[in-house]
């Protein structure tokens, strides 16, 4: 296993560096580990006094280690994996093994870690986000939704941006590496009214041109680019007011993403009738144009029966295959996509006010947000060079083929939150507050007509949908000795969620929106406004046996939202029997022990957790085919698991000497169902068939052919291990010194999905930096993935129509265990997957006066 060797050889060079090091700083000022306040339960305290387990990345490490997105936040910090599935989009983050395969893929899905922005809830995706522009970024792990609400039922990723400074100071840095990848930032800080009123702002242009190419026109694939700006002002009029606003716009344009297929060709487990041996063109070759030719005879007929491929998914650099520009079709030349990429266009604002009543100690907060933005998508949704049309007639070339994912986004949020804490120093302390959070999406289809407006909200392929939460919550935290505190925290929530969707003139969904009736064209009668409530409470009980050592324990409750399937819910529905439109909550309860241990030298510092948690009503997937022109293959959410998660969490930091720091980071997460049946899971195991059944409920005799207890959770690696080391020695008398640090990273691989069958590899990735600077200015050169690390970051299960749809000896229904089954017609299994960046050189540079 390479996790054993690489880890073990970069942990060897760390230990055996330190004597050395310790020894060349023998004559120098002791050393120690800088001391991080962070505010995870709503307070500001010090990391090693907080009794929740939290991972935190300081300013200071975000410099040294050259760390840009969350991505790089999220490989040094433990108990939590991020993966770029579809490059800048669609974040989904996973904390603790507990995942969920359609987060942020379709609306209203959640991942059940939530993004906040200086303690406001943010929900959108976070990766082009200036890093210069954070003071910390907080990874806190176990349910949080007592305090921060929302979609924190796994944890909360608070992003604490920096205030203004107390003197002038401007700064800047510029790096250059390959692949055209330029990042340019600048920024200004002073006060105006001495300690009274100050401001900041700043900028960022970065750029990436990519290093793999599309194999159908020879361009480059996966490009980024971001233009981002930001201004805060902070007031202190007086002793007891605080006054923070902020402002912030992003501009991103990437290009169509790096992602190969991974054809059903390869498919080698699981035979049945879902495979190419039961597919064929819709007429045999040669095939005249004609309107009842929809696909493109791209590939000829195989005889492979298995349905699925088992084993680790290989990365293929060399099969970007993508229909995103005009190529040459069996239609002539067409374009595949009325727009390609990733373009974002996002204004967010925050205003935040901290008053000590009459210098009392008891504190009014409020923290109001907005977020403005517009998101542009475009893809080949195949992920191939098949070029086809589901239904006939073949439509002219103003009209994208199928599985063209192109739409357009309009997302505003507002929020409001208002609390009134208690004196802190009293041994009694408490906090109250409210809680109010609106969203409302509005999504467009672009085609070649509209290809940036998009078609009019109401026409086919287009959504509204809206999230409303509404929540009251307090804290109440009593010290039961000198070194004895417990703490109580209660939260009650309402959401609404509403939504109205058209796939076509016959396929409308409508939820709680019947105003919008006659805009989308919908005359049947529209369902009620979903409204789900909870309470999540979460104790703690912490014990400081002295200063340098805290021992806590949790208990924590907590909830992911549930929501609406849409119209794949009303094809779902169709195809089994049952009410698929609504799928519930998915809840967790837990707990977890944690330990805190600073040395009295302040030189060692140590935090270990263990953990359990029990989820219910998990939100799992189900695939559904195709019934009618307009829709294409979708998924939806269903509730037919239960699992557990449990394992610990190592953090370990060291700083023996001025100039030197090592850290080290452990992870380990048994995140199993404990329950469940799953759909696809059957087709596999039944050769080919369709359930005839509810999987809510199945029959003891059909259950072990869809039971998932015991399987792992996808898209969470069991394993995860970092570190660093940081190196700093002046040069004589120049003024100048020595910077060198690493940093590595390892996750284990993720499957797939729940069927354990298909999985990534476990990946290790290497970084180091070296350079020189005095108190203004630094030079560094750096290297990124110097292993070269070509593990796929993720994988999504797809399908493959490219050799045909059309059934090829079989009927449409089969005979199995005695029983008639109908013959699962979905296209044959495939895998798509983004590509992960390969080695990379570079030089930076800084200054700061």
């Amino acid at each position: 296993m390479r996790f054993m060797f690489r880890s073990a050889l970069l942990a060897a060079t760390i230990l055996a560096s330190a004597p050395g090091l310790a020894q060349q700083g023998a004559t120098q000022e002791q050393g120690g580990i800088e001391d991080i306040i962070v505010t995870a339960r709503k307070t500001e305290e010090s990391l090693s006094d907080a009794p929740v387990a939290v991972s935190a990345v300081s300013d200071k490490m975000i410099q040294q280690l050259g760390l840009n997105s969350i991505d790089d936040f999220a490989k040094q910090a433990t108990g939590i994996s991020f993966s770029q599935a579809f490059g800048r989009s669609s974040d989904r983050p996973v904390i603790r093994g507990q995942s969920n395969v359609l987060a942020n893929v379709q609306f209203g899905v959640e991942t059940g870690a939530a993004y906040f922005v200086d303690g406001i809830y943010y929900q959108g995706d976070i990766q082009g986000f200036d890093p210069n522009s954070i003071q910390r970024v907080e990874i806190i792990k176990g349910p949080q939704s007592a305090l921060y609400g929302r979609n924190t039922y796994s944890g909360a990723i608070n992003y604490v941006t920096k205030d203004p400074a107390d003197k002038l100071t401007v700064a800047g840095k510029a790096s250059l590496a390959e692949h055209d990848t330029y990042d340019l930032s600048a920024s200004v800080s002073t006060p105006i009214l001495g300690d009274a009123l100050g401001v900041s702002a700043g900028g960022r242009y970065y750029s990436y041109g990519g290093e793999y190419r599309n194999q159908l026109t020879g361009n480059k694939v996966g490009s980024e680019k971001s233009y981002s700006g930001y201004v805060t002002l902070v007031a202190k009029p007086n002793d007891d007011i605080k006054i923070r606003l902020r402002g912030q716009y992003q501009h991103d344009r990437d290009g169509p993403l790096a992602i190969f297929l991974q054809g059903a060709d390869a498919n080698n487990c699981m035979p049945g009738f879902r495979s190419l041996r039961y597919r064929q063109r819709n007429l045999p070759p040669p095939v005249p144009v004609s309107p009842t030719t929809t696909f493109q005879p791209a590939i000829g007929i195989s005889n492979n029966a298995n349905q699925y491929f088992c084993g680790t998914i290989q990365p293929q650099p060399n099969n970007v295959r993508v229909n995103t520009d005009p190529v040459a079709t069996f239609f002539g030349t067409r374009d595949g996509t009325a727009f390609d990429g990733n373009r974002n266009d996002q204004y967010l604002a925050s205003g935040i006010m901290d008053w000590d009543i009459a210098g009392s100690g008891w504190v009014l907060s409020s923290l109001t947000g907005f977020r403005d933005n517009t998101n542009l998508f475009g893809s080949d949704g195949d992920h191939s060079e098949g070029f086809f049309f589901l239904f006939p007639p073949v439509p002219p070339a103003s009209t994208e083929p199928a599985f063209a994912n192109t739409n357009r986004d309009d997302t505003q949020d507002f929020s409001q939150e208002i609390r009134l804490a208690s004196p802190a120093d009293k041994p009694i302390r408490g906090l109250i507050g409210g809680y109010y959070f609106k969203q409302t999406n509005r999504n467009r289809d672009l085609t070649f007509a509209n290809p940036t407006e998009g078609e009019a909200l109401g026409a086919n392929s287009s959504a509204y949908g809206s999230i409303e939460d509404i929540a009251v919550f307090g804290l109440v935290s009593a010290e039961i000795t000198d070194a004895i505190t417990i703490t109580g925290e209660l939260r009650y929530a309402e959401e609404r969620k509403t939504i109205m969707e058209r796939a076509s003139a016959t396929t409308i969904f409508c939820a709680g929106e019947p105003g919008r009736a006659g805009q989308f064209g919908f005359t049947g009668t529209c369902l009620p406004v979903g409204k789900f409530k909870d309470w999540t409470p979460r104790i703690t009980l912490d014990w400081k046996p002295s200063d340098d050592v805290l021992v806590y324990a949790v208990y924590a409750e907590g909830n992911k939202p549930g929501g609406f399937n849409g119209t794949g819910g009303l094809a779902a529905t169709a195809l089994t029997g049952t009410d698929q439109t609504v799928y519930l909550p998915e809840t967790v309860r837990g707990g977890e022990l944690g330990v805190k241990f600073d040395t009295a030298d302040r030189k060692a510092r140590f935090a270990g957790s263990i953990f359990y948690n029990k989820l219910a009503d998990v939100q799992l997937t189900r695939a559904i085919p195709p019934t009618v022109a307009g829709q294409t293959a979708t998924s939806i959410v269903t509730n037919q698991g239960d699992a557990e998660t449990k394992g610990f969490e190592l953090e370990m930091q060291a700083a023996p000497v001025d100039g030197f720091n090592v850290s080290l980071g452990v992870a380990y997460v048994d995140a199993k169902f404990t329950k469940g049946c799953d759909a696809d899971l059957f087709t596999l195991n039944s050769g080919g068939f369709r359930p005839n059944f509810d999987t809510d409920a199945p029959p003891a005799a059909l259950l072990p052919l869809c039971d998932i207890t015991g399987k792992r959770m996808p898209l969470g690696s069991p394993w995860i291990v970092n570190g660093s080391m940081s190196y700093e020695h002046e040069i004589g008398a120049t003024g100048l010194s020595l910077i060198a640090n690493t940093s590595f990273s390892y996750e284990d691989a993720k499957y797939i999905q729940v069927d354990n069958l298909a999985k990534t590899g476990d990946a290790f990735l290497l970084n180091a930096r070296l350079g020189i600077r005095n108190e203004n200015w630094g030079l560094t050169l750096f290297g990124r993935n110097l292993t070269n690390e070509e593990s796929i970051p993720l994988a999504t299960r797809w399908f493959d129509y490219r050799y045909g749809n059309a059934r090829r000896d079989v009927g449409t229904t089969g005979t199995f265990q005695g029983q008639t089954f109908s013959v699962e017609t979905g296209a044959p299994r495939a895998f798509f997957s983004t590509l992960r960046r390969g080695r990379t050189f570079g030089i930076e540079g800084t200054f700061t006066f």
